[in-house]
């Protein structure tokens, strides 16, 4: 078994490549920036794929499987995820997580070709979320015989607030300093400041925001 075959890294970085990690492919690079990363396991399977951890993160209990070409996840500065799964699948995908960003447990899923997942800064995710840009199968329209399906991109704005047991569906985009109740599905755009509750989720308050403190 080939564990690494002209993998890139920087060897000043803290462990960049682990000996639970399976590399296997050409021009991938891992860039772990933290001293604070923990129970860390890396799968890929491809090649000129990039992983960026940048400095001041504490990670713990998390999977990162890349599959296929040119994907790229980075997660911002100053993040705490505690546990869950990154996956990347097919060709030229993108999962952004932005700094400061806390994640208790979640399922990130960017696959199919040329789908992203965009994660602003400072937002506040609990446990059980699920966040994918695609079916992962398909459905088919019988008078066309074409797949009606496919992936879509999904963009969460800066400082949202993500309840237990939220899941974000292909196309979703979240707008800044909103709150997702706990159980709701999102499939649309939900606007700036508001509350959105419900499956599909809706808009159910305006002109709101958030704090981490209990006051």
């Amino acid at each position: 078994m080939i564990r690494t075959f002209k993998n890139l890294f920087n060897k000043k970085k803290y462990n960049p490549i682990q000996p639970s990690d399976l590399i296997i492919g050409n021009n991938n690079i891992i860039e772990k920036q933290s001293d604070y990363l923990f129970h860390l396991n890396i799968t890929i399977n491809g090649n000129n794929n990039k992983i960026l951890i940048k400095n001041d993160c504490n990670i713990s209990n998390i999977i990162i499987n890349i599959q296929g070409d040119n994907h790229y996840l980075e997660i911002g500065s100053g993040c705490r995820i505690s546990g869950g799964m990154f996956w990347l699948e097919h060709t030229n995908c993108k999962i952004i997580i932005g700094a400061k960003t806390t994640i208790e447990w979640a399922h990130i899923a960017a696959t199919e070709d040329d789908s992203s997942i965009v994660i602003g800064e400072d937002c506040m995710f609990s446990d059980n979320i699920s966040i994918r840009t695609s079916d992962s199968h398909s459905i088919i329209d019988l008078e066309s015989n074409k797949r009606i399906n496919q992936a879509k991109s999904i963009n969460i704005g800066n400082h949202v607030w993500l309840g237990a047991h939220v899941k974000i569906l292909k196309g979703a985009n979240i707008g800044n300093n909103s709150v997702i109740s706990m159980g709701a599905i999102v499939t649309k755009r939900i606007s700036n400041n508001s509350i959105a509750a419900g499956i599909p989720a809706k808009v159910i308050k305006l002109n709101t925001d958030w704090i981490r403190d209990l006051l």
